[in-house]
């Protein structure tokens, strides 16, 4: 008979507790050892004819059946390589072709602003979808208020968030990635969490790609998601953004 000692228990001559499986360290696999690849299906076909009995041999039937079994395997392994090899060549094209919006106008969904030699990369602009009393403030990367523009009561409609670079004091800003944030309360005094959609527009710099392959749009220093970009264009010969003290409202 085996005694079965606990973890807490062990028997004279054992000096070191083996640790018991807990939740937290039981072994775990995605089940991929108990897949039966198609070399070891040859395998285990090649010792079945090697050790059958002589005096009840495998029916040809019974062979011819599995040799199907192992075609079939041979080609499912084949289509699943040419379906990853035709997913990596798509995904390849794919970023090609993302490549060819370097140069071109780009208007995406978005409150981001880059700055480059004090001058901003994007033109800035806000959707309000009522009246409301508008206040804007321009954010830095560090979460710092640089800037904050008073509209006062302004009527629905589109207007430009026109930020010339500088900080509340007059002074040009540092280059680099900022943000813009709208603050709209209607005239029912309700504070709008959707009713003012932030959009930006300026030229694209240059594409790079995550770790997943998916395409990043850089407008200077904004870096966008293919899935907020909503409009793209040839390029223009206007200026990138125009400078506004007020933060004009149109």
């Amino acid at each position: 008979m085996t005694t079965i000692y606990s973890a807490d228990n062990p028997p004279a001559a054992r000096t070191t507790v083996l640790e018991a499986w807990s939740d937290d360290n039981v072994p775990v696999t995605d089940g991929s050892e108990r897949q039966l690849g198609k070399d070891a299906f040859l395998t285990l076909l090649l010792t079945q004819l090697q050790n059958q009995d002589p005096f009840n041999p495998m029916e040809d039937t019974e062979m011819t059946a599995q040799l199907a079994q192992y075609s079939q395997l041979e080609q499912l392994t084949n289509l699943n390589n040419n379906v990853v090899s035709m997913s990596g060549y798509i995904q390849a094209q794919n970023q090609f072709q993302t490549l060819s919006l370097i140069g071109k106008d780009v208007t995406a969904q978005s409150n981001l602003l880059s700055v480059t030699g004090g001058e901003l990369d994007v033109e800035a602009s806000m959707d309000l979808s009522e009246s409301s009393k508008v206040t804007v403030y321009i954010i830095d990367s560090a979460g710092n208020q640089v800037r904050m523009y008073d509209w006062g009561t302004v009527e629905a409609g589109n207007y430009p968030i026109n930020w010339d670079g500088r900080d509340n004091n007059g002074d040009k800003v540092a280059d680099g990635a900022y943000q813009f944030q709208i603050t709209a309360v209607n005239l029912a005094g309700e504070t709008m969490t959707d009713g003012a959609v932030p959009n930006i527009s300026g030229k694209a710099t240059s594409v790079s790609f995550d770790e997943l392959g998916q395409p990043i749009v850089h407008l200077g220093h904004v870096q966008l998601s293919l899935g907020q970009v909503v409009e793209i264009l040839q390029a223009s010969s206007s200026s990138a953004a125009s400078s506004d003290d007020e933060g004009s409202k149109g």
